[in-house]
């Protein structure tokens, strides 16, 4: 199902690019389900992720949003209220933690839940924290690993004529300097993200890459020649520096996307049957073989297996929700679900029994335990799970999946 208007507001709130009228309207949608304490929790679990010096929303602006949230329910109170079906809709999507689900028609009558359902071991509560950003390890052109995530601030090295920085929010940048002292050839290096990280990098020629959880992106250190010319495992967002004289092209999955300069999401983890590109900004080309498509904003190619590549309308906001922190399923079965949970929160999915077939749609937080996370599928009544946490190092992280 596609996301809701609601859900694209809150995930631009969380990211910082909302619009004065779009702020308006979030408050005005809020305002409509705030009767709990979901929009109270909602601000303020995103205030708590912000940064320190971040200026998009400070505690008194939040009150304030608050207080005329508050202001707006008492003055809905003394209407008729709205639909009862509708009203629990909302209430998912206006969550702090986004958390919305659909399971075929039953999401509007939730099951009751057997006790110790979900997330227990022996009597004993188990659970899985989320990955967290910033974790990735840098392969150098000569093999040499960096772990970025307890890598220090400031300058981590030099390849080819670039020099490699690393900022004090932890995202890589690479810095074009001297050409004259370049060696002969390219020099590559690889980005690798494991399960449980988000990494963001900067390439020398100034284009930005998000790279998601069980990801790695091989790319030069410095561009030469006619094309700016990127390798891709996994899903990564970019925004490309426009360059009309070199082209910038991702290489994944014996397919190729061809921009100038532009936004884009490339989906193409190697265990997943379908894999896709979403445009978000510009225009951009994808081929395989002899066949290839161009694509507009708010169009998605996708390759499913080795059929040709088709095209189709999307909301191209779901497709870079993960880099917003939120997970969005739309219309898929709950083995497509563990799948994406499984990178994230660093689990191996067993299934046992008869699972249901049911399909599910809704928007996540990832910044929810696991627990948390399944017993929202869970409530609709068609699914069980049971978590089993793991040793000490983290090893043997399992979720069986039960009818």
């Amino acid at each position: 199902m596609p996301v809701s208007r609601i859900d694209i507001l809150i995930a631009r709130f969380h990211d910082k690019t909302i619009t004065g009228e779009e702020h308006a309207e979030l408050l005005e949608l809020l305002s409509q389900e705030a009767h709990s304490r979901t929009a109270r929790k909602f601000f303020r679990e995103v205030l708590d992720r912000q940064p320190a010096d971040a200026q998009h929303f400070s505690p008194d602006d939040s009150q304030v949003l608050w207080d005329a949230i508050q202001a707006k329910i008492r003055d809905r109170q003394r209407r008729p209220l709205v639909h009862r079906l509708q009203v629990w809709k909302w209430a998912g999507a206006a969550a702090a933690a986004c958390l919305l689900l659909v399971a075929g028609y039953r999401w509007w009558k939730p099951a009751r839940q057997e006790a110790h359902s979900v997330a227990q071991v022996h009597n004993k509560p188990a659970d899985l924290l989320p990955g967290k950003k910033n974790k990735a390890v840098l392969i150098l052109a000569d093999n040499t690993e960096i772990v970025l995530d307890s890598a220090g601030a400031g300058v981590l090295g030099l390849q080819g004529s670039a020099r490699i920085r690393k900022g004090k929010n932890g995202e890589i940048v690479y810095e074009e300097g001297d050409v004259s002292g370049k060696p002969d050839g390219t020099v590559y290096n690889i980005l690798k993200v494991p399960n449980g990280g988000e990494y963001t990098l900067t390439l020398s020629d100034g284009s930005k890459v998000w790279l998601n959880a069980a990801s790695q992106l091989k790319y030069p250190a410095s561009f030469t020649g006619g094309t700016r010319d990127v390798e891709l495992s996994g899903e990564a967002y970019f925004e490309v520096a426009r360059n009309r004289e070199n082209p910038f092209r991702v290489h994944f999955n014996k397919a190729t996307v061809e921009v100038l300069g532009t936004h884009f999401n490339v989906n193409a983890y190697a265990n997943d049957d379908v894999h896709a590109v979403t445009l978000l900004e510009g225009s951009v080309k994808v081929a395989r073989g002899d066949h290839s498509v161009l694509i507009k904003p708010g169009e998605e190619a996708v390759l499913a297996g080795m059929k040709r590549l088709t095209v189709k309308q999307v909301i191209a906001e779901d497709a870079i929700a993960w880099k917003n922190g939120y997970f969005v399923f739309a219309d898929e079965d709950i083995r497509s679900i563990m799948k994406k949970l499984s990178r994230w929160y660093d689990f191996t999915a067993e299934y046992r029994g008869d699972i249901s077939d049911e399909r599910f749609g809704g928007v996540i937080s990832k910044f929810r335990n696991a627990s948390e996370v399944l017993n929202m599928f869970e409530s609709t009544g068609t699914i069980r799970f049971q978590i089993i946490p793991g040793d000490t190092s983290g090893k043997g992280k399992k979720i069986i999946v039960m009818e």
